[in-house]
């Protein structure tokens, strides 16, 4: 039973990160309407030339406020797909761990040098699990739907790394 349990939770948290899929995208219109316009005085009207600026000729909109975007909301289901990602990549570095352990060799020829290294596999799936993160929040002000489908791609993929790696674990006992 114990050896059952990640393999269990992997699927879990795949599923439960698929079925809480959801997202209310927000109009680039409605962001436009809440954004003010910066107008500044272009030319002299007598000669032509560029009128000399003050800070009077600058102005922002009826205030000089910065635009409110507080109507943006992220996602419910990024920071469970962030959880996720994390719980996944510690369940990759567990089962690679395992099988390496039982006589397994890693087959990632990227990992297999820092796999031997337990204090360093596990350091650099930290920082895959970071990097992952953090690319998604930069791609998430861009393209949500995008951002929000990478995560799910990479949490899948990692938890069936995880599962295929305690099924080597368990037939190499």
């Amino acid at each position: 039973m114990p050896r059952a349990l990640p393999r269990f939770a992997a699927v879990v948290l795949v599923a439960v990160a698929l079925t809480h899929f959801s997202v209310k995208p927000v109009d680039a219109q409605e962001l436009a309407a809440t954004a003010t316009l910066l107008t500044v005085a272009s030319t002299d009207a007598t000669s032509g030339a560029p009128a000399s600026m003050t800070s009077s000729d600058l102005t922002f909109g009826k205030s000089a406020s910065a635009p409110d975007f507080s109507r943006i909301h992220r996602p419910s289901i990024l920071p469970v797909l962030y959880a996720t990602t994390a719980v996944t990549q510690a369940l990759d570095a567990h089962s690679t761990m395992t099988a390496l352990s039982r006589g397994a060799r890693e087959a990632n020829p990227v990992m297999q040098g820092v796999a031997s290294n337990g204090g360093a596999f596990v350091a650099v799936k930290a920082g895959i699990a970071a990097g992952s993160i953090f690319a998604a929040e930069k791609m998430w002000r861009r393209n949500r739907a995008g951002a929000i489908a990478t995560m799910v791609a990479l949490n899948v993929v990692t938890a069936a790394v995880a599962v295929h790696n305690y099924r080597v674990a368990s037939q190499m006992r």
